[in-house]
Order: C-alpha cells, then structure tokens, then sequence
C-alpha cells in the first residue's frame, strides 16, 4: 500500500495530512466495494466489484482512496495512464466517488489533485474523464465539453 499526502493546492492545513492510499490487493479493492456501488450500481457484490478490478488492473487501472479514522474508505478514485492517437499520452479517471455523509470535506479535489500529480510526474499532457449528465457537483472541476471532461496539463 502506497501513501501520498503531496496534497499541494489550496486544501486546508487539515487536508493536508490526509493519507491517499493505493488499493491493489483483493481485500484493499474489496474496501472499496460500499464507496463504490452507488457509482456502479451494476456490480451488485463486493466479489463481482474485485473481480472487475483485478481484470482492469491488467490494463493499469489503479484505485487510490482516502479512509476515515475507523479505516473506512470514503473517498476514491480508479484511473489508467494510456497513450492514445486523440489525446497523447494521458491519465483517463474511470471512476472519482466520495461517500453521501462526506460529501462537501474536499476529497474529490484532494484527489484530483493526486491523479493531477501522477499525470505530471508520468508525463502525460491530459487528464480525461466522462460524468452522467446528473452529477452535477462533479462538473464544477473540468471543463464540459458533452459530460466529457478533459483538463490540458502546462509542463
């Protein structure tokens, strides 16, 4: 398990201390089923949810999540580096979802900022993802361009 807490943008002092780990093993995946299943309704089962993930791993799908003083994850974020003709080399976000009850705290932007420094430090030049046009919190931090999302990084 990997921690960062580079949480360097304009978070709060309390932000900053906030561990974001890498959940790779099938019990640190299987964490992540409860934050998880109000995004992706579809996989009904925290067994259906790491099985998912272990095959996307195989084409570098990440997950990076925020846990709660109890060890609960509430916060999370699942993404690929790929090298593609439309955009070059860069960071597609498959999945960002913070918990209902924690909604609000600045973890989707602690995150962003995360998968924002993985982008730089892997030298990719965009960061992409695609939100349902009901999510509408989620469209305060990109550019909207038909619920597609990108973000051109300066190096």
């Amino acid at each position: 398990m990997i921690a960062s807490t580079d949480n360097t943008s304009s978070s709060t002092p309390s932000q900053q201390a906030i561990p974001i780990l890498l959940k790779s093993t099938p019990q640190e995946i299987g964490s992540c089923f409860e934050t998880f299943k109000d995004l992706r309704p579809h996989l009904t089962t925290p067994q259906a949810f790491v099985e998912q993930v272990l095959e996307q791993q195989k084409e570098g799908y990440q997950i990076h999540a925020i846990q709660n003083e109890n060890g609960q994850v509430v916060a999370r974020v699942g993404f690929r580096k790929m090298t593609t003709t439309a955009w070059g080399k860069c960071v597609y976000i498959d999945d960002l979802i913070t918990s209902e009850s924690c909604r609000g705290r600045g973890y989707g932007t602690l995150l962003l900022n995360h998968v924002l420094n993985f982008a730089k430090e892997n030298n990719c030049s965009q960061i992409h993802l695609d939100s349902g046009y009901n999510r509408n919190t989620a469209h305060r931090c990109f550019d909207l361009v038909a619920h597609h999302f990108s973000m051109k990084l300066s190096q």
